[in-house]
């Protein structure tokens, strides 16, 4: 092949970033949380927090 180019290792090349694409997003996800499960957990803390006094003050 002269002066051409290598289909193969390109395709090979391209799937890298596919491969990685698919590794990384999952990783991502779970290490940065939406923000409808950390207002879940706020709400959540919030409740215990009410419960703790509550039960305090008796």
């Amino acid at each position: 092949m002269l002066g051409g180019i290598n289909n193969a290792l390109f395709f090979q090349g391209l799937a890298g970033y596919v491969v990685i694409a698919l590794i990384l997003i999952p990783i991502l996800k779970w290490a940065f949380p939406t923000n409808k499960a950390i207002k879940a957990e706020r709400a959540e803390i919030r409740k215990m927090r009410r419960e703790i006094r509550e039960i305090k003050r008796k």
